[in-house]
């Protein structure tokens, strides 16, 4: 998993400390943001720490399914997320970007599923995201 700009484990980030992080690209975070509270019910947030190297991690959740993890990192954040055999291949034949399926498609395998991200620097990034969102959720 990407390493999070936030490594001190006795400073759980606030979203002051998060807006300063992720910068210019604070935005496409809001509009994230508020993609996920407009089209998804019962979401959680929940930081945590499972390793100096990781870093703090923002996990979003839909009851007990984490649906993506919000990474802050220098300048800009990764969504990561973790998919199974069907979503893969539902991702891999729609029309996200080049770079998004060459992430999935050079995803570490684990048992929980495929594991990549999505570094969003970008509206397009952003709309990978969304789309990827919405594939884990219907699988």
């Amino acid at each position: 998993m990407a390493t999070s700009i936030f490594e001190d484990k006795a400073i759980v980030p606030n979203d002051s400390m998060v807006d300063c992080a992720i910068g210019e690209n604070k935005p496409l975070w809001d509009r994230f943001k508020s993609h996920v509270a407009e089209n998804y019910q019962g979401i959680s947030q929940e930081w945590k720490m499972y390793s100096k190297k990781a870093g703090w991690n923002l996990i979003y959740r839909q009851g007990k399914r984490t649906l993506f993890y919000f990474v802050p990192c220098d300048n800009h954040f990764i969504i990561a997320f973790v998919l199974g055999n069907k979503a893969v291949e539902t991702a891999l034949q729609s029309p996200l970007s080049d770079r998004a399926k060459k992430a999935i498609a050079d995803a570490d395998v684990c048992a929980m599923g495929h594991s990549f991200f999505v570094a969003v620097k970008s509206k397009r990034d952003l709309a990978d995201a969304a789309a990827l969102l919405k594939i884990k959720e219907a699988s």
